[in-house]
Protein backbone atom coordinates (compact mmCIF):
# COMPACT_ATOMS: atom_id res chain seq x y z
CA UNK A 1 0.00 0.00 0.00
CA UNK A 2 1.40 3.40 -0.61
CA UNK A 3 1.18 6.06 1.69
CA UNK A 4 1.39 10.10 0.26
CA UNK A 5 1.52 13.28 1.91
CA UNK A 6 -1.61 14.79 2.74
CA UNK A 7 -0.45 18.25 2.04
CA UNK A 8 1.47 17.80 -1.28
CA UNK A 9 0.13 14.40 -2.44
CA UNK A 10 3.49 13.44 -2.69
CA UNK A 11 4.14 9.60 -2.35
CA UNK A 12 6.20 9.05 0.95
CA UNK A 13 8.45 6.21 1.36
CA UNK A 14 7.74 2.84 3.82
CA UNK A 15 7.96 3.51 7.37
CA UNK A 16 7.04 7.43 6.82
CA UNK A 17 3.88 7.82 7.07
CA UNK A 18 1.09 10.79 7.16
CA UNK A 19 -2.03 10.33 9.19
CA UNK A 20 -5.64 10.18 7.54
CA UNK A 21 -6.40 12.84 9.53
CA UNK A 22 -3.97 15.32 11.39
CA UNK A 23 -3.56 14.00 14.89
CA UNK A 24 -4.52 16.06 17.75
CA UNK A 25 -3.26 15.46 21.46
CA UNK A 26 -6.75 13.71 22.12
CA UNK A 27 -5.50 10.92 20.42
CA UNK A 28 -2.68 10.30 21.62
CA UNK A 29 -3.01 10.91 25.35
CA UNK A 30 -2.92 8.57 28.69
CA UNK A 31 -6.95 8.90 29.18
CA UNK A 32 -7.70 9.61 33.08
CA UNK A 33 -4.27 9.46 34.61
CA UNK A 34 -3.32 8.03 38.03
CA UNK A 35 -3.66 11.15 40.08
CA UNK A 36 -2.63 12.27 43.99
CA UNK A 37 -4.09 15.40 46.17
CA UNK A 38 -1.77 17.63 47.93
CA UNK A 39 -2.00 16.35 51.08
CA UNK A 40 -0.98 12.88 49.94
CA UNK A 41 2.59 12.08 51.54
CA UNK A 42 5.92 12.01 49.43
CA UNK A 43 5.89 8.41 50.50
CA UNK A 44 2.56 7.60 48.76
CA UNK A 45 3.70 9.33 45.50
CA UNK A 46 6.77 7.18 45.57
CA UNK A 47 4.72 4.11 46.54
CA UNK A 48 2.10 5.05 43.36
CA UNK A 49 4.98 5.70 40.70
CA UNK A 50 6.66 2.46 41.66
CA UNK A 51 3.22 0.45 41.63
CA UNK A 52 2.16 2.11 38.07
CA UNK A 53 5.79 2.74 36.88
CA UNK A 54 4.80 6.28 36.10
CA UNK A 55 7.15 9.53 36.42
CA UNK A 56 4.75 11.93 36.77
CA UNK A 57 1.07 12.80 38.62
CA UNK A 58 -1.04 15.13 38.33
CA UNK A 59 -2.52 16.63 41.87
CA UNK A 60 -5.99 17.30 41.80
CA UNK A 61 -8.91 18.62 43.93
CA UNK A 62 -11.93 17.34 43.10
CA UNK A 63 -10.42 16.55 39.27
CA UNK A 64 -9.31 20.38 39.04
CA UNK A 65 -5.66 20.80 38.66
CA UNK A 66 -3.07 22.17 41.15
CA UNK A 67 -0.30 20.88 40.43
CA UNK A 68 2.13 18.01 38.70
CA UNK A 69 4.95 16.07 40.29
CA UNK A 70 7.19 14.59 38.56
CA UNK A 71 10.29 11.64 39.43
CA UNK A 72 12.69 14.09 39.50
CA UNK A 73 10.85 16.64 42.07
CA UNK A 74 10.20 13.59 44.09
CA UNK A 75 14.18 12.47 43.82
CA UNK A 76 15.17 16.40 44.68
CA UNK A 77 12.98 16.06 47.64
CA UNK A 78 13.94 12.89 49.18
CA UNK A 79 16.94 12.84 52.15
CA UNK A 80 19.83 10.98 51.51
CA UNK A 81 19.66 6.98 52.66
CA UNK A 82 23.28 7.58 52.91
CA UNK A 83 23.46 10.56 55.02
CA UNK A 84 20.39 9.75 57.94
CA UNK A 85 18.97 6.64 58.87
CA UNK A 86 16.58 4.94 57.37
CA UNK A 87 13.63 6.16 59.88
CA UNK A 88 14.60 9.35 59.16
CA UNK A 89 14.34 9.17 55.76
CA UNK A 90 10.72 7.61 56.27
CA UNK A 91 9.42 10.16 58.60
CA UNK A 92 10.42 12.86 56.15
CA UNK A 93 8.69 11.11 53.16
CA UNK A 94 5.56 10.43 55.42
CA UNK A 95 5.53 13.32 56.92
CA UNK A 96 6.02 15.73 53.25
CA UNK A 97 2.90 16.64 51.68
CA UNK A 98 2.70 16.43 47.92
CA UNK A 99 2.08 19.92 47.88
CA UNK A 100 5.78 21.17 48.96
CA UNK A 101 7.77 20.19 45.78
CA UNK A 102 4.64 20.11 42.90
CA UNK A 103 5.18 22.08 40.41
CA UNK A 104 1.77 24.44 40.44
CA UNK A 105 2.18 26.93 37.68
CA UNK A 106 1.73 24.30 35.22
CA UNK A 107 1.83 24.58 30.96
CA UNK A 108 -1.38 22.90 29.68
CA UNK A 109 -3.05 21.73 26.74
CA UNK A 110 -6.80 20.32 25.41
CA UNK A 111 -7.45 17.16 23.35
CA UNK A 112 -8.25 18.91 20.39
CA UNK A 113 -4.71 20.95 20.11
CA UNK A 114 -3.37 19.69 17.54
CA UNK A 115 -0.31 17.41 18.50
CA UNK A 116 2.64 18.74 16.60
CA UNK A 117 1.78 21.86 18.50
CA UNK A 118 1.86 20.21 21.93
CA UNK A 119 5.28 18.13 20.63
CA UNK A 120 7.03 21.73 19.72
CA UNK A 121 5.60 22.80 23.48
CA UNK A 122 7.26 19.64 25.08
CA UNK A 123 10.31 19.94 23.15
CA UNK A 124 10.47 23.54 23.92
CA UNK A 125 9.49 23.57 27.55
CA UNK A 126 11.68 20.64 27.99
CA UNK A 127 8.71 19.60 29.95
CA UNK A 128 8.03 15.87 29.99
CA UNK A 129 3.96 16.07 30.38
CA UNK A 130 1.39 18.46 29.58
CA UNK A 131 -1.86 18.12 31.46
CA UNK A 132 -5.06 17.87 29.46
CA UNK A 133 -7.71 19.70 30.57
CA UNK A 134 -11.55 19.96 29.37
CA UNK A 135 -13.18 22.54 30.66
CA UNK A 136 -10.81 23.59 33.52
CA UNK A 137 -10.76 19.69 34.71
CA UNK A 138 -8.27 17.11 33.85
CA UNK A 139 -9.32 14.23 31.41
CA UNK A 140 -5.52 13.31 30.76
CA UNK A 141 -2.18 13.82 30.77
CA UNK A 142 0.43 14.14 27.47
CA UNK A 143 4.12 12.47 27.90
CA UNK A 144 7.13 12.11 26.35
CA UNK A 145 6.35 8.26 26.04
CA UNK A 146 3.23 8.65 24.45
CA UNK A 147 4.60 10.71 21.53
CA UNK A 148 7.68 8.06 21.52
CA UNK A 149 5.13 5.43 21.56
CA UNK A 150 3.05 7.71 18.52
CA UNK A 151 6.35 8.13 16.49
CA UNK A 152 6.47 3.96 16.78
CA UNK A 153 2.89 3.40 15.57
CA UNK A 154 3.79 5.65 12.32
CA UNK A 155 7.07 4.62 11.55
CA UNK A 156 6.35 0.66 11.86
CA UNK A 157 5.93 0.22 7.93
CA UNK A 158 2.67 -1.97 7.08
CA UNK A 159 2.61 -5.30 7.44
Amino acid sequence: MEHRCLSCGAALPVGQLSPAVPLTVGNVMTANPVTIGPEDSLMQALALMRQKHIRRIPVVVADTLVGLLAAGDLNRAQPSVLSDSQQDFDRVMEETPVSRVMVQNLVTTTEDTPLIEAARTLHSTKFGALPVLRDGRLVGILTDNDLARCVIELLTPPS
